[in-house]
């Protein structure tokens, strides 16, 4: 029986990276009898697939399309975590004649949470970092941003457990060799043949600067409040006029938060001993390339009464007003 392979991130573990290499390598991928399709790809990854197994509307065409080939397929999509129980089993369900395989990359809680808050400022987000994390940490138990072992038990329950494949996203991390573990999962062997990562330049969704965030926060609230402006438009508009701006406004703005930086340690929390001690015992089998890892980060955290000074508060909104006058 041919394999289908749903890699379904999560968010911020090297999704963007993975899709980009295997886009880039759909024909060596083929030749290892492994299908990376076209179809259903949205920017990198096959989030329209997604979609369509959120509305439960694959079509007939898609599904032979899939399912009749004799062939080993790929399907991925850090969109794919949020699919509730029924729309996991409307995909086992379309697929019968796959022996389907469950790709998830952890990355301990504490690390992740920064790079998602991030992330989702980037999309018009305005909370600040600590009130986006206590709303996860009132709830540690069903917050499944910190308790990897609730999506995991989800899918073990539709697939079976032992078609969940893990990838130690931190261990990978660390040992520069996200790639390759990937390749591992799908039986493919890394050869001379594929087309590197560092050829790719777009193959990783970079953080920005952390006063670019706080920055674009604030932005996002003013647009938000004042406009009934949301999402990644005014982010692309402040990265747009963000150059020019570089020795005026912007840096006005920059030396006054460069005084209200704080450093915070990240790592070994009780989330994270937790999350270590339920992967390791109830899914040390499906983790691919384990290793421990608990010890403390530093990140950067900005406060957020930068905005008390007069000064930037005022520069702040005339850069509003210039990214107004380009949406």
């Amino acid at each position: 029986m041919n394999k289908l392979y749903i890699h379904v991130g999560p968010h911020k573990t090297g999704t963007t990276l993975i899709q980009k290499f295997l886009l880039d390598n759909r024909e060596t991928l083929f030749k290892s009898d492994l299908v990376y399709p076209k179809r259903f790809i949205k920017i990198f990854g096959h989030h329209l697939f997604r979609d369509a197994l959120a509305n439960k509307s694959l079509a007939n065409e898609d599904i032979a399309f899939i399912n009749d080939a004799q062939h080993d397929f790929l399907l991925s999509s850090e969109d794919f975590i949020s699919l509730s129980k029924p729309s996991f089993a409307y995909l086992k369900k379309c697929f019968p004649k796959k022996d389907i395989i469950v790709i998830y990359s952890w990355r301990r809680a504490s690390y992740k949470m920064y790079s998602i808050w991030q992330e989702v400022i980037k999309h018009g987000g305005v909370d600040t970092f600590y009130e986006y994390f206590f709303e996860h940490l009132a709830k540690p138990g069903q917050s499944q941003m910190l308790s990897p072992d609730l999506k995991l038990n989800m899918l073990s329950s539709v697939f079976g457990i032992n078609k969940v494949k893990i990838i130690d996203y931190d261990h990978s991390l660390s040992n520069d060799s996200l790639i390759n573990d990937f390749l591992g999962v799908i039986g493919v062997e890394p050869t001379q043949e594929f087309k590197s990562v560092s050829e790719n330049p777009h193959a990783v969704n970079k953080s920005l600067d952390v006063q670019d965030v706080d920055i674009i926060r604030c932005l996002n609230d003013i647009f938000r409040r004042e406009y009934n402006v949301t999402g990644s438009a005014v982010r692309e508009q402040y990265l747009a006029v963000r150059n020019e701006l570089s020795t005026g406004l912007i840096a006005d703005i920059k030396d006054v938060i460069l005084n209200y930086q704080s450093p915070v340690v990240i790592g070994g929390y009780f989330i994270d001993h937790r999350a270590e001690k339920i992967l390791t015992e109830k899914y040390k089998n499906n983790i691919v390339n384990y290793k421990a890892c608990l010890s403390p980060k530093k990140i950067t955290v900005i406060k957020p009464n930068w905005l008390v000074d007069s000064g930037a508060r005022n520069a702040l909104y005339q850069l509003a007003d210039i990214i107004k006058g380009k949406l």
